[in-house]
């Protein structure tokens, strides 16, 4: 979340995550509210089949940070950020935080490994403009075939743009209301109306918020509509221990089910996490999944950092999404999210505090995707002996949909540990890598180049790696591997 200057003592966070333990802990003191008609069957709830009912996570270092220039110095933080894969490249939009305020700023890379070295495109040198933006969702509305880009400025704003190639192209703030809903003003006590996010079903778009007061909302117009005609929010979520369902909601369809996604940060014993529930509609009920500190969907428990740890917040954030569209999908067999940290020794005004922005990629595989959910077992011998070389490797079909399929790339070492490794494979169709993780890669024509990324380089003597992972098009058939010490 993004919220107006103000100060925001870390220490006085800390102090509040006591309380914030209990509630978690007691599902009975959620609430959800169907008041609506989504235009969907609300169904009872069940639970995802293809969603693990437990998580675990890797976490990449640090991938992008500030850039501070003329016009915007000392900026402190980068946060908040949402994410869209278009055109062949990644497109982030995030807050830019700083002492003095808010706005928002785009970048653009073909691969995560240029993440740190993207340029870094103000928006208000767009029609965006100055003052006080924060906390954006990024999404292409195809019946209108136009982008969108939902974020606060003190109320529920929008923008508009045609290419998302052009941050020069975003249209001048409209709002989903002409001032805060009545319900809001009666929830919120000294809480702020934050983090608004949109998702569509084939009927209504529905929008949702925080108070930063233990109540989420939920209000909805038609697709056809859209964004015209809000209705008032319902309280869709409510928690009598605000830092238990505190903000930075985000909420998806799961392609493989059809059922919805809800995530929530909260406050844990240790830093910020999310937590989450599935339902069957848009409108709720919304069933528990991972909503406890003892199971949360992610936090500082179940993440693990093979480059070193660099924060104990997993704070707002967005999943890498299996499409672009209002409807919000997430494919169950690619659970990426790319959230903001901080470092843990970082204190004072919560708006100075150097937020950073990390992509977790889940490492127990959903069931149905080739998994069980649970967590793979590592350490101890392999049971075969080592390879006589120095190195083999091996794709794997994890998951396959309809417009591709994602792969994972294990690395066995030979008789000597690795400290790097280097891979080399030929498609042996018409198959493109589309996007890929905890790797620097190449692909030319049928011929894939694949290394290493420092982390995860290190290989002991006939173990094998888990080593990176990606998603293609084309045949979801796997190649032969040829893999050398680098």
């Amino acid at each position: 979340m993004a919220t107006p200057s103000r100060s925001r003592p870390r220490v006085v966070r800390l102090a509040l995550l006591a309380a914030a333990v209990v509630a978690t802990m007691v599902a009975g003191a959620l609430s959800a509210s169907a008041q609506e008609d989504s235009g969907e069957d609300a169904a009872a709830p069940v639970q995802a089949a293809a969603l693990p009912s437990s998580y675990t996570w890797s976490s990449s270092s640090q991938l992008m940070g500030p850039k501070s220039d003329a016009a915007h110095p000392n900026i402190a933080g980068l946060k908040d950020p949402s994410v869209v894969y278009s055109g062949g490249k990644w497109h982030v939009f995030a807050s830019i935080a700083s002492s003095a305020g808010y706005n928002m700023v785009y970048l653009s890379f073909t691969d995560w490994s240029q993440a740190a070295s993207a340029t870094h495109y103000y928006l208000d040198r767009s029609a965006i403009g100055t003052g006080y933006r924060a906390a954006p969702e990024v999404f292409f509305n195809e019946p209108q075939n136009l982008w969108y880009l939902v974020y606060q400025d003190g109320n529920a704003a929008y923008s508009t743009n045609p290419d998302i190639n052009n941050p020069a192209g975003w249209s001048a703030p409209k709002h989903f209301y002409s001032s805060m809903p009545q319900i809001i003003k009666d929830n919120i006590g000294n809480g702020y109306w934050v983090d608004m996010w949109v998702t569509c079903d084939t009927a209504n778009c529905h929008l949702f918020s925080s108070d930063d007061n233990g109540h989420l909302y939920r209000s909805q117009t038609s697709v056809a509509n859209f964004p015209n005609g809000m209705s008032e929010p319902v309280i869709a979520m409510q928690d009598s221990n605000k830092y238990a369902l505190w903000e930075a909601s985000n909420v998806y369809k799961v392609k493989e089910t059809g059922q919805y996604l809800l995530l929530v940060e909260a406050f844990g014993t240790v830093g910020r996490y999310f937590r989450s529930w599935t339902s069957t509609s848009l409108s709720g009920p919304w069933t528990p999944q991972a909503d406890t500190t003892s199971n949360p969907f992610a936090a500082a428990s179940n993440v693990t950092f093979p480059g070193g740890v660099w924060t104990e917040d997993i704070s707002h954030g967005e999943m890498i999404r299996s499409g672009v569209n209002q409807l919000m999908e997430v494919s169950s067999c690619d659970i990426r999210y790319l959230y903001q940290g901080v470092d843990p020794a970082a204190g004072g005004d919560y708006n100075a505090l150097p937020w950073r922005l990390g992509l977790l990629t889940q490492t127990n595989e959903s069931p149905g995707c080739g998994g069980t959910g649970e967590e793979p077992t590592t350490g101890g011998p392999t049971t075969t002996p080592p390879p006589t070389g120095a190195c083999t490797a091996k794709v794997s079909v994890v998951g396959d949909w309809t417009s591709g399929w994602q792969g994972k790339v294990t690395v066995t070492a030979g008789t000597s540990a690795l400290s790097g490794w280097s891979l080399k494979w030929n498609w042996p169709a018409s198959q493109q890598i589309t996007s890929a993780w905890n790797a620097d890669w190449v692909q030319s024509g049928a011929a894939v180049t694949a290394g290493d990324v420092g982390w995860n380089g290190s290989v002991a003597s006939g173990q094998s790696l888990e080593a990176f992972g990606f998603v293609a098009t084309g045949p979801s058939t796997a190649p032969q591997v040829t893999c050398s010490a680098a």
